[in-house]
C-alpha cells in the first residue's frame, strides 16, 4: 500500500520529474490542487479566474497559493507551511506565482504546469513576467501519480461506488409505469444524498427512444412507457471522490429483445472483466472487449471501454487502442460497456479494484449482470 503521510504524494513526483528533466511542478487545476495540496477550494471550481496554486519544486520547499477569501480554508487543511494569499481582483495570482518562481531561484528553469488547464490569458501573463523559464506540460505526471490509490481513497471510492448502487435499486425498487423521468431521478438523487453524498456530478437518464442520447437530462414531461427501456449513467461525490455507474433499466410487461441485447451485452462484460488484472495492458482489454462483441453480434462503436475514477471522473487508466501501459495493483477504473440497437441505449458500468492477482467489483457486494425491472403493477 502507498504511504498516505501528508506529503508523500509530492514525494511520489520527483522521481517523474528527475527522470524529465524538470526542477519544479506547478498545480493549478482544482482536482491537483486538491490531491497535492490536500485542501479543497470549492470556489476554484465555480469562479474559475479565481485560482489556486500548488508550486511544488524538486529541490525546495512546496508553496500554495490562494485567493485571500480562502484563507480559513486553507490554513485548517492543508500540510504546506508556505502559505500566500492574493486579493481578488487587485493582485494577480500569476504575478505572485512569478515571485515565488523567482524567490526559489527557478525562473531560468523547466518548469512542469497544467497547459491543458490554465486560460490562455494566464499563460501569456506568465511568459510575459518569466520570459526565460521552459514551460513544460505536466498533466500525465499528475495523472500517473493519481493512478494507483491509496487505502484511504479505495475505501472512500468503495464506498461511493455501493452507495450509487443501492441509490439506483432503490429508486427502481420505488418506481412505477407511467411516472415521469424526473420522478425517478429524484428518487435516486434523495436516496444518494441520504446515503453520504455532497452533490450530484452527472444524471444522464433517457427512456424509450431518448436512451440513444449518451447525455440526456430527464424530463418531468416524458413518461415511463411499460415495455420501453432506460439508460442511466450517473454519478456523485462523497468527500471529494467522484462514483460513476450505468446500468439499462426495463419498464412494465418484459421486452424479450430488450432482455435479449442486454443480456448479450452483459456476456461481454463478464468475459471482460476477467481480463482486468495486473499487467493487462489497456489496449489488449479494449480489442478483446471488441472481439467479444463481434461474437455476440451487437454494435461497437466505443471510443473507450472504462477509466479510471477518483478525484476525477476520468483518470488513468484510460481503456483505449492507443494505451499500451498495464494495469497496476490498487488502480480504481469503471469497466463500462454500451450498445445501441434499433434506437435503444444498453449500458452497463461498475467501479473494479485491481487487486494483487485479478479484480474485485466494489460497487456490488456480488456481480449481477441482471437487468434493473420498474415492474408492473399486477391491477
Amino acid at each position: 500500500m502507498l504511504d498516505e503521510t501528508r506529503g508523500a504524494r509530492y514525494e511520489r513526483c520527483k522521481p517523474y520529474m528527475e527522470r524529465q528533466g524538470l526542477d519544479v511542478l506547478v498545480a493549478i487545476s482544482p482536482e491537483n490542487v486538491l490531491y497535492f495540496a490536500e485542501t479543497y477550494i470549492q470556489t476554484q471550481t465555480s469562479i474559475r479566474e479565481r485560482l489556486a496554486i500548488t508550486v511544488m519544486p524538486l529541490a525546495s520547499e512546496p508553496a500554495i497559493i490562494a485567493c485571500k477569501i480562502e484563507e480559513p480554508t486553507v490554513e485548517a487543511e492543508t500540510w504546506i507551511s508556505d502559505r500566500r494569499y492574493f486579493v481578488e481582483l487587485q493582485c494577480s495570482p500569476i504575478a505572485m506565482l512569478a515571485d515565488v518562481i523567482k524567490e526559489k531561484h527557478l525562473e531560468n528553469k523547466r518548469i512542469g504546469i497544467e497547459l491543458n488547464y490554465l486560460m490562455a490569458t494566464y499563460y501569456q501573463e506568465l511568459i510575459t513576467l518569466l520570459p526565460n523559464a521552459e514551460f513544460v506540460q505536466c498533466a500525465r505526471i499528475f495523472d500517473q501519480v493519481r493512478a494507483v490509490k491509496e487505502l484511504r481513497e479505495i475505501k472512500q471510492l468503495s464506498y461511493a461506488g455501493l452507495n450509487t448502487v443501492r441509490a439506483m435499486e432503490a429508486a427502481v425498487r420505488m418506481s412505477r409505469v407511467g411516472d415521469s423521468e424526473n420522478d425517478l431521478a429524484v428518487r435516486i438523487i434523495k436516496n444518494m444524498f441520504d446515503n453520504g453524498c455532497q452533490a450530484i456530478e452527472f444524471m444522464c437518464l433517457g427512456s424509450g427512444r431518448r436512451s440513444e442520447m449518451a447525455h440526456c437530462s430527464p424530463s418531468p414531461d416524458v413518461r415511463l412507457e411499460d415495455g420501453s427501456v432506460i439508460h442511466i449513467d450517473y454519478g456523485g461525490r462523497f468527500n471529494h471522490y467522484n462514483s460513476d455507474i450505468a446500468r439499462g433499466i426495463l419498464i412494465g410487461k418484459p421486452n424479450e429483445k430488450h432482455l435479449d441485447v442486454y443480456k448479450r451485452l452483459t456476456n461481454c462484460y463478464v468475459r471482460g472483466i476477467e481480463q482486468l488484472r495486473p499487467g493487462a495492458r489497456a489496449c489488449d482489454i479494449y480489442q478483446f472487449t471488441k472481439e467479444q462483441f463481434e461474437k455476440e453480434k451487437i454494435p461497437f462503436t466505443m471510443s473507450l471501454v472504462g477509466h479510471g475514477l477518483g478525484i476525477g471522473v476520468h483518470e488513468l487508466p484510460m481503456l483505449v487502442p492507443s494505451e499500451t501501459k498495464g494495469l497496476e495493483e490498487d488502480m480504481m477504473l469503471c469497466y463500462e460497456l454500451r450498445t445501441i440497437v434499433d434506437g435503444h441505449r444498453y449500458h452497463i458500468e461498475d467501479l473494479i479494484h485491481i487487486t494483487e492477482k485479478g479484480c474485485e467489483v466494489l460497487s456490488q457486494p456480488k456481480l449481477d449482470t441482471t437487468m434493473p425491472w420498474i415492474q408492473p403493477d399486477l391491477f
